[in-house]
């Protein structure tokens, strides 16, 4: 018997009765006895993958007396803030490749220019900062060939590393991976930002923000505390040790520049051309301080280069047509 054709349903976002969103993402079937199955992604908490009965998800229900879908079709997300969290393998956590030794340089390059940008701690970090040394140190032996020699060095021959592995203050344990690092801890209720090593930032002040809580950090971001704060807020809150998550963030900046603050380019010089700035955000809960680390590895590619990709620029025009205007101006559209 051919199974019934499911593409005229909806995938995007619904909305339970009960007024809490979940992301639809496709319409699979049982193994053996081929029921038509939603799987379906929550959009709160730990955005945990889940399977329904076709038929239940889409009934009608009767509350308080009246007949009412049991999800609700929403619609696409259409503006910058949309988490569009992924459960991340622990092992892939930090990525090490052939560009690791281009950004060891950038970070040294940055520390020597601007010291007080790229790095802050508060005092209060240092058990946090001690348990992420430890933790990165074991992902990097176990997960990508790193190997811890006696003169207090790790080293990665494939990629040409040769790391000290003396000093646990977060800045010299950053040199170790590509990634930004913050480190995010629970005072008050709240998730503060208590060290951070930034070298690759995107018009953003480290001095103005360490100290400073999540929802106070993204206040420059247009829309976020009615549309994302509470979400992000109860997704720290349900971050489980084992389940670290990540994201991808985007925007669109005028040079290749990984340091890029508005008039701050390194170069005395520079053609303006636009890039595509993409960021793996990670966010991985530590067991013992209960410390939350953020991790970002910035990526960027040239228009010029990412035009000859088929529909990138019917893309670009449809984002920019899509977006408020106050959010494209946020992300450099325009």
């Amino acid at each position: 018997m051919a199974r019934k054709n499911y593409s005229d349903i909806k995938r995007g976002k619904y909305r339970h009765y009960k007024q809490r969103e979940y992301e639809l993402i496709d319409i699979v079937h049982h193994s053996e006895t081929e029921e038509p199955l939603v799987l379906y992604r929550t959009l709160y908490g730990n955005y945990d993958l889940w399977v329904r009965p076709f038929e239940m998800f889409f009934e009608q229900i009767l509350v308080n007396g009246r007949k009412t879908p049991r999800f609700e079709y929403v619609g696409k997300q259409t503006t910058i803030l949309e988490m569009g969290l992924k459960h991340l393998l622990p092992s892939q956590w930090m990525i090490v490749d052939e560009d690791s030794p281009v950004f060891l340089r950038h970070k040294l390059e940055q520390k020597q220019k601007r010291p007080s940008q790229i790095y802050q701690a508060l005092p209060t970090s240092k058990e946090a900062q001690d348990e992420f040394k430890y933790l990165l140190e074991k992902h990097l032996i176990t997960d990508h060939r790193f190997h811890r020699i006696n003169a207090g060095k790790l080293t990665n021959p494939k990629f040409d590393l040769d790391l000290n592995y003396s000093e646990a203050d977060l800045w010299s344990t950053s040199l170790w991976v590509q990634e930004d690092i913050c480190l995010l801890e629970e005072i008050e209720n709240k998730y503060v930002l208590t060290a951070a090593s930034v070298c690759s930032p995107s018009n953003w002040d480290l001095p103005s923000k360490i100290g400073k809580p999540v929802s106070e950090i993204h206040k420059p971001v247009p829309g976020y505390r009615d549309q994302m704060s509470d979400k992000v807020d109860r997704l720290m809150s349900n971050l489980k040790t084992d389940r670290p998550v990540q994201r991808l963030n985007w925007s669109i900046q005028p040079n290749g520049d990984l340091y890029w603050k508005t008039g701050s380019s390194d170069h005395e010089k520079i053609e303006q051309k636009n890039y595509w700035r993409v960021e793996r955000q990670t966010l991985f809960r530590m067991p013992e301080t209960k410390a939350i680390v953020f991790g970002i590895r910035v990526f960027l590619h040239s228009f010029s280069v990412m035009s000859k990709f088929e529909g990138f620029n019917d893309s670009i025009a449809a984002i920019m047509e899509s977006l408020p205007a106050e959010q494209s101006v946020y992300k450099n559209l325009l």
